[in-house]
C-alpha cells in the first residue's frame, strides 16, 4: 500500500508539475523526500516564505501554462499563502497549493483527555444557562 505522500507526488506528475515551491517543515517534509520517486520528478525549489513560495507558483503558471504548487505547514503556514492564492484567484493560473497536516493532539480543545481508540466519544457538558 503506498503512503499518501507517494499519491500526491504521483499525482502532482500526473498534472505535469515540474517545480514545487516552498518552506521545508516537519509536517511537510515526508512529502518533500517523496518527490524525487519517479523519473521526471517535480523539481522542490526551496523559498524564504510561504507567500513568497505562492507567488513563484502563481508567476511560474502564468509564464509557463503550467501547473504551480507551492507547500506550506499547517496553521500560519498555510494561512501566508493566502496572499500568493488571491493573486492566482485574481488572474486564474492553475496552483495547486498543498498543506500538510498536524497530528491530532490527545488533548480535546475544552482540555479533557480524549479517550484511547474503540473507547466511547467524549460528551461535552451542555453550557449553563
Amino acid at each position: 500500500m503506498a503512503s499518501v505522500c507517494a499519491f500526491i507526488a504521483a499525482r502532482l506528475r500526473a498534472w505535469d508539475v515540474d517545480r514545487v515551491f516552498g518552506v521545508p517543515g516537519r509536517h511537510i517534509d515526508p512529502l518533500v523526500t517523496a518527490l524525487p520517486g519517479e523519473r521526471t520528478p517535480p523539481e522542490f525549489i526551496h523559498a524564504r516564505h510561504e507567500e513568497s513560495a505562492t507567488l513563484m507558483a502563481c508567476a511560474h503558471a502564468k509564464l509557463t501554462g503550467r501547473a504551480g504548487c507551492c507547500l506550506a505547514s499547517p496553521g500560519s503556514g498555510a494561512l501566508h499563502l493566502l496572499g500568493g492564492l488571491y493573486d492566482a484567484a485574481l488572474d486564474r493560473p492553475p496552483v495547486v497549493a498543498v498543506v500538510g497536516r498536524e497530528p491530532p493532539s490527545p488533548v480535546s480543545t475544552a482540555g479533557r483527555r480524549c479517550p484511547s481508540p474503540g473507547a466511547p466519544p467524549c460528551r461535552q457538558p451542555l453550557p449553563s444557562r
